[in-house]
């Protein structure tokens, strides 16, 4: 069931009558494991279901937005409530070890309650594209060097970065074309500054699309510009299809990209290296097609059959005590 007053925004006035729900719908269902994912979904979930003292609760971070979403104060405000609430926690799962590391620095947890669990995705749609009738799909023209660029359209994202960066590489290679496939408050002010940098028209602002594997099968390059990230699903599809990265290292984004074997990093304020090594992959087919290659043999750990595996796992490891304790055979978990 979905509950509609749960929403990203903070509203505590929403935020209260969703924790509501999210008891009332516990209370009806009476799990042995509650199972939450994001920031604040996990803080009102996890209330909820220690409120009705569900034995087991497990936590996934598929990110943080401790820096570069909210201010000081509210930031600290949600550290804080992480780390009380971690305690409470069951089992705390992330995406990466680089992400253990980060919320452990942070205060938020003990090192024992973790559980490392990579994403898990429907893959094999990203590599059964032709990229040239991808290209002729998508009203690309076949001499373009597309640079792609998926996501949303957030400050965080720093997509204004990544319009300067490419405004040097079309200075050097006129063929370049930059796709920025998705959406968000700011793009507006983006589509302007792409009108004051001259590139506009070489610039498709192509919204949020279903045809993932076209875009990514019709790039010559994928790229992600920002300051911060957990674990970009982006950059694990383009892998899939066989694409290159150049991208910022931050985050959990080196643990995608390996520098040198299926893409290149870059310092995150760095933007004539930015530009270069985007220059650099564009001009040389070559390297192109060994990164790319490279990437899909390692997308092969992020298949959707290891993670429902390792969830499996998981969720066994923790019910053994509860049901040794009380006899039961069928344990419910809501997710």
């Amino acid at each position: 069931p979905r509950v509609p007053t749960l929403r990203r925004s903070i509203r505590p006035a929403d935020d209260a009558r969703a924790l509501a729900d999210l008891a009332s719908l516990i209370r009806r269902f009476r799990p042995d494991i509650v199972h939450t994912h994001q920031s604040k979904a996990g803080l009102l979930g996890r209330a909820a279901a220690l409120t009705l003292r569900v034995p087991r609760r497990v936590h996934t971070f598929h990110g943080t937005v401790f820096e570069g979403y909210f201010g000081p104060r509210m930031s600290a405000a949600i550290v804080a409530a992480e780390r009380t609430m971690a305690r409470t926690t069951s089992r705390l799962v992330v995406l990466s070890d680089t992400q253990r590391h980060d919320l452990l620095g942070h205060g938020i947890g003990r090192a024992d309650q973790y559980a490392v669990v990579p994403l898990g995705l429907d893959l094999e749609r990203f590599a059964a594209v032709d990229g040239r009738e991808a290209r002729a799909s998508l009203g690309l023209d076949p001499d373009d060097l597309v640079v792609l660029a998926v996501g949303r359209f957030a400050p965080i994202k720093r997509l204004d970065r990544l319009l300067r960066v490419f405004r040097t590489v079309h200075e050097r290679e006129p063929r370049a074309r930059l796709v920025l496939v998705g959406d968000g408050p700011i793009r507006a002010s983006l589509e302007q500054a792409a009108g004051e940098l001259g590139i506009a028209p070489r610039v498709t602002f192509a919204g949020w699309s279903d045809a993932m594997g076209s875009w990514y099968s019709a790039a010559d390059v994928v790229v992600n510009s920002s300051d911060n990230e957990g674990t970009p699903l982006a950059l694990i599809e383009a892998a899939a299809a066989g694409r290159p990265v150049v991208a910022t290292s931050v985050g959990g984004v080196p643990d995608l990209v390996i520098e040198g074997q299926t893409g290149l990093l870059v310092g995150v304020d760095d933007e004539a290296g930015f530009a270069d090594r985007i220059v650099r992959l564009l001009g040389n087919p070559g390297l192109r097609e060994r990164l790319g290659a490279a990437g899909a043999v390692q997308s092969a750990r992020y298949r959707g059959d290891r993670l429902v595996a390792d969830m499996d796992a998981l969720y066994s490891s923790l019910l053994a005590p509860v049901a040794r304790g009380n006899g039961s055979t069928a344990p419910r978990v809501e997710r």
